[in-house]
């Protein structure tokens, strides 16, 4: 028998017995895959905030090339948000001149979608704007969250509607 008083992060795979309603004991098992083992085998993973991504597409200003150099953003995104990718290299993957990955990086940087990091090697370094998605765990993602939420709202916390509107 296992404690059913854990919060569900700390339970691992295994037979636990919990009670009903009725007060009677209801066996369970629950199989809790390795979730970092998981990820990897699945090919990465990032948190995604629904209601920013929402608001970008109710945005005019997001063309469909935007919308393709974001997902190339997203897919290549490392930790923290961190990514270290050339124009160049953006537009072999989408097949865009390196012109129009340009433009697009320009309005996703106007946006706030994207943040402008240091230069490494002469690569231009990004930041994901950690309000619309976030690669790390899940704690992070909501801290680094609300972390920018409140820049954005001048270091009020109104409602979260208005903080977003930052697009």
């Amino acid at each position: 028998m296992h404690n059913t008083d854990q919060k569900a992060e700390d339970l691992k795979s295994g037979s636990y017995e919990l009670y009903g309603e009725d007060e009677r004991v209801q066996p369970v098992y629950l199989y809790a895959p390795n979730k970092k083992k998981l990820a990897d085998d699945l090919g990465g993973w990032n948190i995604q905030w629904q209601e920013a991504i929402m608001i970008l597409a109710k945005d005019k200003r997001m063309g469909l090339t935007d919308w393709r150099v974001l997902a190339v953003l997203q897919s290549r995104l490392d930790y923290d948000n961190w990514i270290r990718l050339s124009l160049s290299e953006i537009g072999a993957e989408i097949s865009v001149a390196k012109s129009h990955v340009s433009t697009s990086m320009k309005k996703l940087l106007e946006l706030g979608v994207v943040i402008l990091g240091p230069s490494v090697k002469n690569i231009k370094t990004y930041r994901l704007n950690p309000s619309i998605s976030y690669k790390g765990r899940f704690w992070q993602a909501a801290t680094e969250r609300r972390k920018a939420l409140k820049i954005i709202n001048g270091g009020k916390s109104d409602n979260q509607e208005s903080q977003l509107k930052m697009f």
